[in-house]
């Protein structure tokens, strides 16, 4: 998870770069500050995900017990702070940036709040801390803002938000259920909310592809084919599995999912997006 940030943020922070060696100090210390925000927001949700990981037999370190939920959340404590620290040190808006990240972390997982527990909050969550963290990208480099840019960064938050924070919980439907959560698998069952993830996966591909055309935006083109393709077999994947099938089965979309996002960031690296 914390991979992904980071490339979405260099990717912001680097769009219209000529020269890598031209690339504001700030923008390294910016990534740094940035990977610390996400992780301690992912150890928070660790440890208040720990009952529903366990239940699900997930193996995520808190979950399969490498990690002790006290250690985990005073790291956790310790990141936010190192990461508020450096965000002031940045600047007024990184640190506005670093701080609402953080405060989107504790409001998606907090117990009381938990948006986690329906799959609305949940998208909203996702498509937030993406669009955070390709404007502290922005904000590190001072890179400009083009409409390739704006288009990119907005089909991948709407591809967190609309594809991966639904086929995350295909997996995971019974312990979700037994622990309260209200998520779209739970309350619609699995082939209803496969054929929904399906059609949004394809239409947020195609919208890019649309938009590469549209602003005469070539170094758009390979991104758009990859979203398209990764969304197509997602498709596939989710609409020939069952909900009983294994877990692994069950997880094969939510894995297509975010290789098909390394894959289409990579390609946006490959011929950046001025």
């Amino acid at each position: 998870m914390q991979a992904i940030f980071l490339m979405r943020f260099l990717l912001a922070a680097t769009a219209g770069a000529t020269s890598y060696l031209a690339l504001p100090p700030a923008l390294f210390g910016g990534a740094g500050v940035w990977l610390m925000a996400a992780t301690s927001v992912y150890l928070f949700n660790g440890v208040t995900d720990v009952d529903e990981d366990r239940a699900n037999g997930s193996t995520r370190p808190i979950g399969r017990g490498a990690l002790s939920p006290a250690d985990a959340r005073r790291t956790a404590h310790v990141m936010a702070a190192v990461a508020l620290a450096g965000g002031a040190w940045i600047g007024p808006a990184m640190l506005t940036a670093t701080a609402c990240m953080l405060l989107l972390g504790f409001v998606y997982s907090a117990p009381g709040i938990a948006l986690k527990t329906s799959t609305p909050g949940t998208m909203a969550t996702v498509i937030g801390s993406g669009a955070l963290t390709y404007t502290a990208g922005i904000v590190c480099s001072g890179s400009p803002v083009s409409p390739s840019l704006i288009a990119f960064c907005t089909a991948m938050c709407l591809w967190m938000g609309l594809v991966g924070a639904v086929t995350k919980d295909f997996s995971d439907a019974a312990g979700d259920a037994r622990h309260g959560r209200r998520n779209w698998t739970v309350l619609w069952g699995y082939a209803r909310t496969a054929a929904v993830v399906s059609v949004s996966a394809v239409t947020v591909a195609a919208g890019l592809l649309v938009c590469a055309l549209v602003l005469d935006a070539p170094q758009l083109l390979v991104p758009a084919f990859v979203l398209l393709g990764g969304a197509l077999a997602l498709a596939a994947a989710a609409l020939t599995g069952r909900s009983d099938d294994s877990r692994s089965r069950r997880r094969l979309p939510y894995r297509m999912f975010m290789v098909t996002q390394y894959a289409a960031h990579l390609a946006a690296f490959a011929q950046p997006i001025g």
